[in-house]
């Protein structure tokens, strides 16, 4: 794979076309495969496709899910947090840390956590009671009270806003946006103009990208419609009864119609595919095709905007569900708890559904550093950066300031080594922040699937692997959900890291790096699928450090280098 780097630059390589826009992956290969299912036809008939129309956001209504049957495999609701030596799965061992290592100490300060992501649902039960409030803001006065040019930022802060203050839930790609720039569109208006043989090669790569995402639209809108009509069928010979697994399993001696139906529903459904799933990847990929690639598409005014106080947003769950992991409700005997006590979730919107902007990002990181936040959690990322030497900046001031800042390494399966996905460790001089901590997705499943099959990785650039597959965690509307992508795995290890600096406040950022770095659990003989093309390679060799976090070793190291606790 060739090397995305950031633009304009001398010379430029583009790379090739990613499969998706945000680091929370939709699970589509195995719907594609059945994409010539649907097109060769399959006994079971489709509805015609409707016209397309515009996509409306509407309320978020999810209730928690019915407690998960106890079965090899299913994940349990709080795999992420157990331990592999006692329960025999690969989590973090956070909760056995705070039964048997910490049970004499007291949690010793509150840590602040800054989530940079899609928005956070501040009404949200299992979260109430660990936002952050600014102590220097006096809520509802409509006075900017800290003086930072932002008007009640209570919880956070809102980079995306339009100049009249509403919030910009869309936009569109880097590589739109520089394409853009080249052809002096609107999408470009922001970014400064590359070379004319850069964009030679931004053309040709744009051309790529609008066909594979109008492609899987049309593949997804087939398998969306070959769903229905298997559905349809199932509910007539089920007689109106509920279509679930038993339901459909248990159907016997059907009509070879029947059978078919019941062939597809199961085999969709044995890979965690439903309505709701295929609904979601439709919507995604309609928005890419909508805004993600129109080059006359510029939600953002050329002034400087400021900002607003809203840090739901209009779409808030990317950014709920990555905060619950680290710092939903603990305490009550819930399955589903986030596993750091005693922090603060510091919301700041800068991610929309499209690529985030690197000044966004800079000042996202700045902002958190300037009120507070000991970790920034950064879950997103995208394959070009142009205006990179602002977010390098950020990132040294965070550097100074003594902040760690945690970034999901991507879901393409790909080597970030050789593919790197935005922002990175590695500086502008070629220097590596010292604060920063790159984190690959690993799964609850046998050793041998260890690496999530999405999670992208890299012997230099990834640091270490996190859970962050089937990971539940709180969604808008109060209820829970699970998800995966390196985006569950980056807040597992923000979790953890908050876990140590509550209890020892006396670590520094990067003495807490080193620790977790350290004390990870290393299985070098361990033979596993590469994420990406699934070939066979010693796990050791998809990070630097060759291993999966494990909270419980890095209590012991830390409380081998700390005075004890009077």
């Amino acid at each position: 794979m060739r090397p995305r780097r950031p633009m304009p630059s001398a010379t430029l390589t583009v790379p090739p076309a990613r499969p998706f826009a945000r680091l929370l992956p939709l699970t589509l290969p195995f719907v594609l495969s059945l994409a010539a299912c649907a097109r060769a036809g399959t006994g079971v008939t489709t509805a015609p496709e409707p016209a397309m129309q515009p996509v409306m956001q509407a309320p978020i209504q999810v209730a928690p899910p019915p407690p998960m049957p106890a079965a090899s495999d299913t994940a349990r609701s709080d795999w992420q947090r157990l331990d592999y030596d006692v329960d025999r799965v690969m989590g973090v061992g956070s909760e056995r840390a705070i039964r048997e290592l910490l049970a004499a100490r007291q949690p010793r300060r509150r840590v602040v956590v800054a989530v940079v992501d899609g928005g956070v649902d501040t009404a949200h039960t299992r979260l109430t009671g660990s936002l952050w409030k600014n102590p220097r803001e006096v809520p509802g006065n409509g006075k900017d009270d800290d003086g930072n040019g932002v008007i009640d930022d209570v919880f956070g802060w809102n980079a995306l806003a339009t100049a009249d203050g509403a919030a910009v839930r869309y936009d569109t790609f880097e590589l739109t946006r520089l394409y853009a720039a080249c052809r002096n569109q609107p999408a470009g208006a922001l970014t400064e103009k590359p070379k004319a043989a850069e964009c030679d090669q931004l053309a040709s790569a744009y051309r790529d990208k609008a066909k594979e995402v109008k492609s899987t639209l049309l593949q997804v809108e087939n398998i969306d419609d070959l769903l229905r009509g298997v559905e349809r069928v199932l509910g007539t010979a089920l007689k109106g009864a509920p279509i679930t697994r038993a339901s459909v399993t248990t159907l016997r001696l059907a009509a070879p119609d029947v059978e078919e139906a019941k062939r597809l529903w199961l085999r969709l459904d044995a890979d965690g595919l439903n309505a709701a799933e295929i609904a979601k990847a439709r919507e995604a990929y309609d928005a890419q095709a909508r805004y993600g690639l129109d080059t006359l598409f510029n939600p953002r005014s050329t002034q400087r905007v400021v900002g607003t106080r809203d840090v739901t947003g209009p779409d808030a769950t990317h950014g709920t569900h990555v905060a619950g992991i680290i710092g939903a409700l603990r305490g009550d005997a819930a399955a589903m708890q986030g596993i750091a006590p005693n922090v603060d979730i510091m919301a700041v919107r800068a991610v929309p559904d499209g690529d985030e902007r690197d000044p966004d990002v800079a000042r996202a990181i700045r902002y958190a550093v300037d009120n507070g936040a000991q970790i920034v959690n950064m879950s997103f990322g995208k394959g070009y950066s142009p205006a990179k030497a602002s977010v390098d900046s950020a990132v040294r001031y965070a550097e100074s300031k003594g902040v760690l800042l945690v970034h999901a390494a991507g879901n393409d399966g790909e080597n970030n080594d050789e593919t790197p996905s935005f922002p990175t460790p590695e500086l502008s001089g070629g220097a590596r922040a010292t604060n920063w901590l790159e984190v690959g997705a690993s799964s609850w499943k046998p050793l041998a699937s260890l690496p999530a099959e999405f999670s992208n990785y890299g012997r230099q650039q990834v640091d270490l692997f996190a859970p962050g597959v089937d990971i539940l965690s709180t969604v808008p509307g109060g209820g829970l959900k699970r998800e995966s992508g390196t985006s569950m795995a980056a807040p597992v290890v923000s979790g953890v890291a908050a876990l140590l600096m509550t209890y020892f406040p006396e670590l520094t950022a990067m003495q807490v790096r080193d620790i977790l770095l350290e004390s990870v659990r290393k299985l070098p003989d361990l033979d596993v699928r590469r994420p990406g093309d699934g070939a066979r390679v010693k796990f050791a060799t998809l990070s630097r450090t060759g291993g999966v976090i494990d909270a419980y070793a890095a209590v012991q190291l830390a409380l081998r280098r700390v005075a004890p606790q009077p």
